[in-house]
């Protein structure tokens, strides 16, 4: 499936489309993709002239049919319009569908669509969709390469490998997170590393989430014990979204052990399940190491003590290390 890479290509060699199908899960590329449009037809990126911002659940199919076909301004044939959140048209989606088979050649429409929703439809079979949830793992880097260039940096390699596998399941919180991060410490060196980057999120090399779910597993308690302590004590990660980064890890792990789960590539996984970078990696490395008996048991455990949290007076740290101890025992 095309990515806004096929897009923006296809849009600086001049090969425009009337309608646009487009999956999406956030509004970073939604974004560019606007931008490229209005410098490309209307020669200014930041020109608000002819262009619209639409959501389907604030705007009727009558209202989208006459926005694209009243007449432009005296200064431009062409309108852009995005339409946001599509897919609740859904009850008069071939309505939808019908009107763009004959939209005004002068409107330009990016009509976004939840990407679990055009699945669940099948609406690929019958139309060509741009899919602005998903880079290649390659695309990916040449991507965070060339944000951090955008603030005079340069990221290395070893860095560049640890954001690319630990990847947000949005871009937007991305792109923020990567100028947090070149705007930490400004008078520092040109030149990102894993150091810096861990420093910025709180954790330590070897004493992150990911080491202590792997320690766990492992049955090492003192180590994950030494694990936990430093998230609590030093990183400052609030005890409540431990016990939550927790329960996903075991909920990736069951969901492994089901046999649907089996065949997918990354890509599908990623799309449907939003399970990507270290998670991914870990879930299929570790889910034939448990019994789903085991499984429940901890999800069982982590949930009481979700509870406990929440609701008692009880020490957090003493609560925490208790179920830590009592999860690498299993």
């Amino acid at each position: 499936m095309k990515t806004f890479l096929d897009f923006e290509k296809e849009v600086n060699l001049g090969k425009t489309r009337n309608v646009y199908f487009l999956l999406t899960t956030d509004n970073y590329f939604v974004t560019k993709a606007s931008e490229l449009l209005r410098e490309k037809l209307f020669g200014n990126k930041d020109s608000r002239d002819n262009f619209f911002l639409k959501y389907a659940d604030e705007t009727s199919i009558q209202e989208l049919i006459d926005l694209t076909n009243n007449f432009a301004s005296l200064f431009s044939s062409t309108k852009i319009i995005v339409l946001k959140r599509t897919e609740k048209y859904s009850r008069k989606i071939d309505e939808l569908f019908e009107f763009v088979k004959i939209a005004d050649p002068d409107s330009i429409l990016l009509l976004c669509f939840d990407k679990e929703y055009a699945s669940d439809k099948k609406l690929y079979k019958e139309y060509e969709f741009y899919d602005f949830t998903y880079l290649s793992d390659e695309a990916m880097k040449n991507w965070i390469q060339k944000e951090f260039s955008v603030y005079g940096k340069k990221i290395n390699n070893e860095a560049l490998e640890y954001l690319t596998a630990n990847m947000p399941d949005s871009f937007d919180l991305f792109h923020k997170e990567i100028e947090k991060i070149c705007t930490y410490d400004p008078d520092s060196t040109d030149e990102i590393d894993k150091k810096l980057i861990l420093k910025f999120t709180g954790y330590e090399n070897e004493l992150t989430p990911n080491d202590l779910m792997k320690a766990i597993i492992r049955n090492d308690s003192v180590k994950a014990v030494q694990i936990l302590d430093n998230l609590i004590n030093k990183a400052g990660i609030n005890e409540i979204y431990l016990v939550s980064v927790i329960s996903n890890y075991y909920f990736d792990l069951l969901s492994f052990k089901s046999g649907k789960f089996r065949g997918y590539d990354n890509y599908s996984l990623y799309g449907k399940y939003k399970i990507w970078g270290e998670r991914l990696d870990f879930a299929k490395e570790y889910s034939n190491l448990l019994k789903i008996s085991d499984l429940e048991k901890a999800i069982a455990l982590i949930l009481d003590l979700d509870t406990k949290l929440k609701t008692s007076m009880l020490d957090s740290n003493v609560l925490l290390t208790s179920l830590v101890e009592e999860l690498s025992s299993m």
